[in-house]
């Protein structure tokens, strides 16, 4: 019994060294032997850690350079190789700068598939990135990469997709585009969307996500990343599509609206709830939409040139622009013979509070019809004053925004 736990003890000693031996390399070589165990073509490598990262020398015994003092500095590899010595054995890269002044073997497990582009970008293709402004470090710690749901499907594009109209938004963008999108969201801007400005958000990237189609189908998107602020939890979060906030960053004056809403004082709705998340109502629409529109950034988009780029509750949408409906959330409209009144986004305030605010404004003498709006439409009957207060989850509702003056 005593022998074989001792034997046991021993066994997992050498297993504990001979793992920790493959990640750490010897300072002093014995016999080294040096054999090419995978050959690829030409790729760009950079480190992926902001430790010590060696370049070691040919005979094994030195290092040459820190590839810590030169985080921005693209590797190129065509093989890995193992190498071996009387105690040691480790899988690495042969790897050397453009201008050869770093030449070397470095441990494979201290980069990672990436190149570096002038201006503060990065590519990063084994993790879908196509561009980010934030280099990328292995690791779950406030500002590291959370590498977590980088392979996994786009979760912020909801409702019917179509295919076919979906496939024009699929295709890699312009590298140009890229960084005009990168460099525009690294700028503090509070007229954006909450969401896309984070106040002071730690990094944007482009990641090509999956995007089912229908069951057992999906295609890969371009969409917008953000690194959140510590309040947040220092993870990156998937934000919009490429598509919109292009569109944003190309317009002019930096993208400042064109309108700009109180909450307090009006009820701006996207009436019938339509949004969207690519300036194409046939690639992908919801009817979900129950916030307030707080910005107009412009309009004109869309094959039809009938959408506007809003801030929609905190997110960037495109909404039908002849359905942007306006109205006082302080004093009821009178229109054609009947009172309306929007739902409220207002602070602090509470719907029956509001509900006896706006109909004690209503004159009885001009009518004692009303009718309550949502984004879903107006209440399908006309409730009479003293009828009771509107409860929208037994109303159903009529979707003409026509009916109303804008």
């Amino acid at each position: 019994m005593y022998k074989s736990l001792t034997f046991a003890i021993t066994l997992a000693s050498l297993l504990t060294a001979s793992i920790f031996c493959s990640q750490t390399a010897p300072s002093v070589a014995a016999k080294v032997t040096i054999t090419t165990n995978k050959t690829f073509k030409k790729t760009s490598f950079l480190p992926n850690t902001n430790k010590n990262v060696y370049v070691w020398n040919a005979k094994y015994n030195r290092k040459l350079h820190n590839l810590k003092n030169y985080p921005r500095t693209n590797l190129y590899a065509t093989k890995r190789v193992t190498i071996k010595t009387r105690n040691y054995f480790g899988s690495y890269y042969d790897v050397q700068s453009a201008n050869k002044k770093i030449k070397g073997y470095v441990w494979h497990g201290q980069l990672i598939q990436g190149k570096y582009y002038k201006g503060g970008f990065y590519r990063y293709p084994t993790l879908n990135v196509l561009l980010a402004n934030r280099r990328y470090v292995k690791g779950n710690k406030p500002g590291y990469w959370d590498a977590s749901g980088i392979y996994s499907y786009a979760n912020r594009i909801n409702g019917t997709i179509n295919k076919e109209h979906l496939q024009a938004f699929t295709k890699t963008p312009s590298f140009s585009d890229q960084k005009k999108v990168l460099t525009y969201l690294e700028k503090d801007r509070p007229y954006l969307p909450k969401m896309l400005n984070y106040g002071n958000h730690n990094g944007a990237r482009i990641v090509m996500r999956r995007t089912k189609t229908k069951a057992g189908q999906s295609v890969r998107v371009p969409m917008i990343d953000i690194l959140n602020d510590r309040a947040t939890g220092n993870n990156w979060e998937e934000i919009n599509s490429f598509a919109s906030v292009l569109d944003l960053a190309k317009l002019p004056n930096g993208g400042k609206p064109i309108a700009t809403y109180d909450v307090n004082k009006t009820s701006v709705i996207p009436f019938g709830g339509r949004q969207f998340d690519f300036p194409d109502p046939n690639a992908e629409f919801s009817a979900s939409a129950n916030g307030p529109i707080t910005h107009i950034y412009g309009n004109d988009f869309g094959p039809d040139h009938n959408l506007s780029l809003v801030d929609q509750d905190r997110w960037l949408r495109y909404v039908p622009t002849s359905n942007i409906l306006k109205l006082s959330n302080t004093q009821p409209t009178f229109k054609d013979g009947i009172w309306y009144y929007p739902a409220t986004f207002q602070n602090n305030v509470s719907y029956g509070k509001y509900d006896q605010k706006m109909l004690g404004q209503m004159n009885p003498s001009k009518s004692q019809y009303y009718r309550y709006v949502t984004t879903l439409g107006f209440s399908s009957t006309t409730t009479k004053m003293g009828s009771g207060m509107v409860n929208t989850k037994q109303c159903s509702f009529q979707t003409n925004p026509r009916q109303m003056a804008k």
